[in-house]
């Protein structure tokens, strides 16, 4: 999928961009490639295999007193003696600003004795105040039912956000899609939201929680330890090496690969509409589920309709983007003109009354994503 044409003047990255980073000792983007990303970067994701050490605090104290603004994600993979390590780094994690959240990762057959220590160490984050998660790391095989109890009992240890990402290759998980979007379903109608981390196919389209937080390349990047970029964890595809290039030199290409990830197959089309480009974190969060149920096209939207922004709009030189959390759209000028009038007040007819049928379209798709929420 083209994002953007070499011809448009558009952002390098689109807003937000988030910098996924695998960490171990000496690794290779720590030095000058990390001035661009900190320069760059919405979100900095650091993942690290290893015990959390006083390198690694030392490198977030770094981060945590750079200027620029971005947030701090820090995923660590605890085996028994790394989560105690873990607890005893709460206190000066704590007391980091940038950090907004501390992810656990951990395997769908984790063993109860270890599954006891993970809630220990969320329920201390949570005591100090940072934001705990979980990563569920699945595998093709994994029983819904022990999936589902897992998630419930690491919830009510106090993981805030719980995501899910596949253990192995992706492709190797559509027959379970069926099982695994039941088990997801059941979840958030108990009220836990589960994200997905990356790419998981065969989930049924249309959930809310189908876009993966990896955004299919345009809207995040992944750089292992030895400075290779991908477009994310899974892919095999090797976009730029930072040892030989920098990050600016990179973009052009990487923002232009093809097929890097399996696509999205709603709102292509309408996003192409008004948008030179869009990027989807958490999907149709702000949708209302018995709304979108009763929508088939945008040409069956109520021109009574109101949309109801739930997105900030941001002018820049070279444009305008609409910024919902992770979530970001670049807007061609007429989309620009379109998103202002998106104000709570003015109809859907008046809206199509000034910009046509088409209009609609970029409508219908900022619902699905949940930029808009619909209101009579």
């Amino acid at each position: 999928m083209k994002i953007f044409a070499r011809k448009d003047s558009l952002p390098l990255r689109p807003e937000p961009f988030v910098f996924r980073l695998q960490w171990k000792p000496g690794a290779e983007w720590a030095g000058r490639a990390l001035e661009e990303i900190a320069a760059a970067a919405s979100v900095i994701q650091l993942e690290a295999d290893g015990i959390l050490n006083d390198e690694l605090l030392v490198l977030l104290r770094e981060l945590d007193f750079r200027p620029e603004k971005f947030s701090l994600r820090l995923l660590l993979r605890p085996g028994e003696s790394m989560v105690r390590a873990t607890a005893e780094f709460i206190g000066p994690l704590s007391r980091l600003k940038k950090l907004s959240a501390l992810i656990l990762i951990i395997s769908c057959h984790t063993a109860e004795k270890s599954l006891r220590l993970i809630k220990e160490a969320l329920s201390a984050a949570a005591s100090a105040g940072l934001k705990p998660g979980v990563m569920v790391e699945l595998e093709p095989d994994t029983p819904a039912a022990e999936l589902e109890k897992q998630v419930r009992d690491v919830r009510l240890a106090g993981a805030l956000e719980i995501a899910l990402r596949p253990a192995s290759l992706s492709n190797q998980y559509r027959p379970a899609g069926k099982t695994l979007s039941d088990c997801l379903n059941n979840l958030r109608a108990a009220g836990i939201p589960v994200l997905l981390e990356e790419c998981l196919p065969g989930l049924e389209s249309g959930l809310p929680f189908s876009e993966p937080n990896c955004r299919r390349a345009f809207g995040s990047c992944y750089l292992d330890s030895q400075g290779q970029v991908r477009a994310c964890r899974q892919s095999e595809k090797i976009l730029g090496d930072i040892r030989r290039q920098k990050l600016a030199e990179i973009w052009p290409d990487y923002l232009l690969a093809e097929d890097l990830c399996f696509r999205a197959a709603v709102t292509a089309q309408s996003l192409k509409l008004e948008t030179n480009g869009a990027a989807g974190a958490n999907g149709a969060a702000g949708a209302n589920g018995t709304a979108r149920a009763g929508i088939v096209s945008p040409a069956s939207l109520d021109s009574s309709l109101r949309p109801v922004p739930l997105f900030t709009l941001k002018k820049k030189e070279w444009g305008a983007v609409l910024i919902k959390e992770l979530d970001g759209l670049v807007l061609s000028p007429k989309g620009e003109k379109l998103a202002r009038m998106i104000d709570g007040k003015n109809s859907l007819g008046s809206i199509r009354k000034k910009f046509g049928q088409r209009s609609a379209g970029l409508i219908y798709a900022l619902f699905l994503l949940g930029f808009v929420r619909l209101e009579k």
